[in-house]
């Protein structure tokens, strides 16, 4: 008992570190040099008015902007917070390594503008903790008081971060109170969520940002004749095609537990094929024609509507199933609104890829299980072999960020008319790392730094190949 209980505690430690040590090397992009100016504290002076509800989220983005050691202590504790309530939400039944191997194998671009960006960590990673407390105390067959009381505070300051997500949470709790109504079980965790949710929901868009004609995010004149154009390209790419190895995985698992289905498994060993190497050979909306996203969107439903048989038809226990069918439809429900609304973009998916990912593991049987606990050593290596590929790559842009910097400071102090920025070597593994054109992100990259004002900035690739045309910071063919 105490061995078990010492390596549970250097699991935990060990990722703690992890997550600390990325801290400390992630790199301030997009957003995050507002937010660590001057017009950052502008904004929070204002109370945000006219800019968003995300009030929690901004007022973080603000302190880990300024302070290294406040951005490594909320980021190692939410994060380490994220795996810690999902392996509870599971009932400690998987080990801690798979958890965090399956969280930290998410698609990069995911990861890129959640974890590698401190404003979508700030927004998106800690609306998912919120989400995953409350689902994992609505799971439990006899909450405390305090543990009621905890879900609707958490409830109501989890609406201060996302707006997709304060109106799902809302939507969530309504459906999880249908669901406890209808199998007569406890209904007070619900009435708590849905309280504070529906409270943090009206504060939070009672925000004139959302009121406001030609805001950004004015709720309002949705367009619903992009529905089905949004739904065959962004939408079906972000929810499932991009997600290479929960594909993999969900059809291995649905391999072994249905059997005596061999048409349906059938059908999504060779739907999951094709989007396999699909997505290794680099295909995206862009480049296909609309009859053929189209073919794909019925692709990815007949893989999405046999998953769903297959599932009811094993012999997984029933109150699994009842959780795997719930989740299922909240990691819908929570891209629902995209469908109508932007921007939309991969962080986004961070809450709907966590709910997918317990929702294969909520399937597996007991030979499953027995194989990942034989495994678990090769599972350690593959965490620890993530972990350190992705200290080396934030490392490196790290470096490499001083150096460019100080590189642009020298030639323009040397006369030259356009200043050459360097990309990262690792620029997908973080968001808007070198801003490319003459926007509003770039003038805010000049004024963070404190380069000179009228300096011309000029992009080049990370391995320099031929300096970009004397007419301005032109992105070259070569570099698309």
């Amino acid at each position: 008992m105490i061995i078990t209980t010492f390596k549970k505690s250097y699991i935990w430690l060990s990722i703690f570190i992890f997550y600390a040590v990325i801290a400390s090397l992630l790199i301030l992009s997009g957003d995050d040099w507002a937010w660590g100016s001057e017009e950052g504290w502008s904004r929070l002076e204002n109370g945000f008015d006219y800019y968003n509800g995300r009030y929690l989220g901004n007022i973080i983005e603000i302190f880990i902007t300024r302070s290294l050691l406040f951005r490594i202590a909320i980021y190692a504790l939410v994060n380490t917070g994220i795996v810690y309530v999902t392996w509870l939400l599971l009932n400690r039944k998987f080990s801690i390594p798979l958890i965090m191997l399956l969280i930290i194998s998410m698609p990069i671009s995911i990861y890129g503008e959640t974890y590698g960006w401190l404003a979508g960590f700030a927004n998106y990673n800690t609306s998912l903790l919120a989400i995953l407390y409350i689902l994992y105390v609505a799971k439990k067959k006899q909450p405390k008081m305090i543990e009621l009381f905890f879900v609707g505070i958490v409830a109501f300051l989890g609406q201060f971060f996302v707006e997709n997500v304060s109106v799902a949470s809302v939507v969530m709790a309504v459906i999880g109170l249908l669901l406890a109504l209808f199998y007569k079980e406890k209904k007070a965790v619900f009435i708590m969520w849905l309280m504070g949710a529906a409270v943090g929901a009206y504060i939070m868009f009672s925000n004139t940002a959302y009121h406001t004609e030609g805001n950004m995010r004015e709720v309002g004149g949705l367009d619903f004749t992009l529905l089905f154009t949004t739904m065959i390209t962004s939408w079906s790419e972000f929810y499932f095609k991009d997600n290479l190895i929960l594909i993999v995985l969900f059809t291995i698992v649905l391999a072994i537990i249905g059997k005596g289905q061999k048409y349906l498994v059938g059908s999504i060993l060779v739907i999951a094929m094709y989007f396999i190497i699909r997505n290794l050979v680099g295909l995206s909306p862009a480049s296909l024609p609309y009859y053929l996203l189209v073919v794909e969107f019925i692709l990815m439903c007949i893989y999405l509507i046999s998953l769903l048989i297959i599932v009811g038809k094993s012999k997984v226990k029933n109150e699994h199933k009842r959780y795997f069918y719930t989740y299922f439809l909240y990691a819908i429900i929570l891209l629902g609104p995209f469908l109508l609304i932007t921007p939309f973009g991969p962080r986004n998916m961070l809450l709907t890829y966590m709910l997918l990912v317990i929702c294969l593991l909520l399937i597996c049987d007991e030979k499953i299980l027995e194989w990942l606990r034989k495994g678990n050593k090769f599972v350690v290596l593959a965490v620890i072999g993530f972990c350190m590929t992705f200290i080396i790559m934030h490392g490196a842009n790290k470096i490499e960020n001083h150096t460019r910097y100080d590189q642009l400071v020298e030639e323009y102090e040397a006369g030259a008319k356009f200043s050459t920025l360097t990309r990262l070597p690792f620029e997908k593994i973080g968001h808007d790392l070198t801003p490319k054109f003459n926007n509003l992100q770039r003038q805010r990259q000049i004024e963070y730094y404190n380069l000179p004002p009228d300096i011309r900035i000029r992009l080049s690739n990370y391995i320099h190949i031929e300096p970009e045309p004397p007419y301005g910071p032109i992105e070259p063919k070569y570099l698309r």
